[in-house]
């Protein structure tokens, strides 16, 4: 019983980090969900003053670092460590679970290219991974797996001898690299890389590359421009897909790296992209005091 309720604590600590709340955050500027749920465990994080969301959040996703580290945990540590540390958001993109084939990319990070980020937590089982690997082939050079560091051992012989990096997570140093990543064009497929594109996107792929889009039906448009993508090397559709996955830009983002914006949230503030009202609406929510 007692494990249960620890259980039932992290799990609805884990939801406030998830987009539906946060949707309803960037929209009204308040959570019924998140209030209800700091007020339900407010001694078990400890608060017995009044204290505002923002030191709340952080104690939360503190108690999710140490004790449940889900998904979201991961994710938000390479929005971090390897997207705002290490790149202008003015020339890269993050996309959150991306399909790719028939799996979803975890993250993938637009910049000199597209690397694939697949996370692993301790909850997760090894189960789809090569499945996952072989549809990520076909898009992306570069591919990186994201465990715990007490999995690596695990992962490593899953992984074997091949160009996969693996990155891993500790409560006290974060990420750090175990093994890097080499970059591998063979296995790339243009119908696999069409696929991940929104309709203009293609339409702008075969504009540039051949001057002029397929004028057919609407029903017949997706055919005729696969047909023509078809025709080019794997490698210079790479190259014109990551330039048309590069103006899925964020829209504010000095307020993304702003010091305003906490850590703990910057994952949620990169998927759902807000505008400035968006933000507003945010930064009223963390100054709220319970």
């Amino acid at each position: 019983m007692k494990k249960n309720l620890i259980d039932d604590y992290f799990r609805s600590i884990a939801a406030i980090f998830s987009v539906p709340i946060f949707k309803e955050i960037f929209k009204s500027g308040q959570s019924d969900y998140v209030a209800e749920t700091i007020f339900y465990y407010r001694s078990r994080l400890g608060f017995r003053k009044e204290v505002t969301m923002k030191k709340v959040l952080g104690k939360a996703y503190k108690h999710l670092m140490h004790n449940y580290r889900n998904e979201y945990v991961y994710k938000n540590h390479i929005a971090n460590n390897l997207l705002l540390e290490r790149h202008n958001l003015n020339e890269a993109v993050m996309l959150n679970e991306l399909r790719v084939g028939a799996s979803i990319a975890d993250i993938v990070i637009i910049n000199g290219t597209n690397t694939v980020y697949e996370v692993k937590t301790e909850l997760d089982s090894p189960y789809k991974l090569k499945k996952q690997i072989s549809d990520y082939r076909k898009f992306s050079p570069k591919i990186y797996l994201v465990t715990h560091h007490s999995l690596v051992r695990k992962y490593e012989d899953i992984l074997g001898d091949n160009s996969v990096g693996l990155l891993s997570l500790s409560s006290d140093s974060g990420l750090s690299l175990v093994k890097e990543a080499v970059e591998e064009f063979s296995l790339l497929d243009n119908k696999i890389m069409m696929s991940t594109l929104r309709k203009d996107e293609y339409s702008n792929l075969i504009m540039e590359a051949f001057g002029d889009v397929p004028k057919v039906a609407n029903i017949k448009f997706y055919r005729a421009c696969l047909a023509l993508i078809e025709k080019l090397d794997p490698v210079i559709v790479h190259t014109l897909l990551l330039k048309q996955l590069r103006t899925r830009a964020f829209h504010e983002e000095r307020m993304i790296q702003s010091k305003e914006t906490p850590e703990e949230i910057k994952h949620i503030c990169l998927t759902f992209n807000p505008n400035k009202t968006e933000f507003q609406n945010l930064y009223n929510f963390l100054n709220l005091t319970m």
